[in-house]
């Protein structure tokens, strides 16, 4: 029977990913703000660096070309100009590792490249658009 060594604390899996992904939060909330005061950003990154040092990391996807193979969970597919094949646009939840080993998927929107508009079917020779008729003078015999 192991004992924990005095002041140890026992947090469990799940505790920990919300605290991480919480830093994580805090983190692109800071790094997107021009404004924030240096202080804020100092805290900020020797939270990152604290957790980091306890094995703790987040992984983002952002740019990543999607492959069904990686772990991450796919909320939503997205047609996205500009884009040449499957790519994470966005990442709405990291992945969250403690020592190496996951303890959450990352969630993520995958951006599609946009449906080429399909060409309309080719019109063989035969087939020729439907002119429209003509109005019929009108006989001067007509009765009005």
């Amino acid at each position: 029977m192991s004992q924990k060594p005095p002041g140890a604390v026992t947090l469990d899996a799940d505790a920990l990913a919300e605290i991480a992904t919480a830093a994580w939060r805090l983190r692109n909330k800071v790094e997107a703000t021009e404004d924030t005061p240096p202080g804020v950003r100092r805290h900020t990154q020797a939270l990152a660096d604290t957790l980091a040092e306890a094995g703790l990391e987040t992984r983002s996807y952002e740019g990543t070309p999607f492959d069904p193979g990686l772990r991450m969970r796919v909320l939503a597919y997205q047609p996205t100009p500009g884009l040449e094949r499957d790519e994470v646009i966005e990442t709405l939840r990291p992945a969250v590792y403690l020592n190496g080993s996951a303890l959450t998927l990352g969630e993520v929107i995958v951006g599609t490249p946009p449906e080429e508009p399909r060409p309309a079917p080719a019109r063989s020779r035969e087939e020729k658009p439907s002119e429209p008729e003509e109005p019929k003078p009108e006989s001067e015999d007509t009765p009005t």
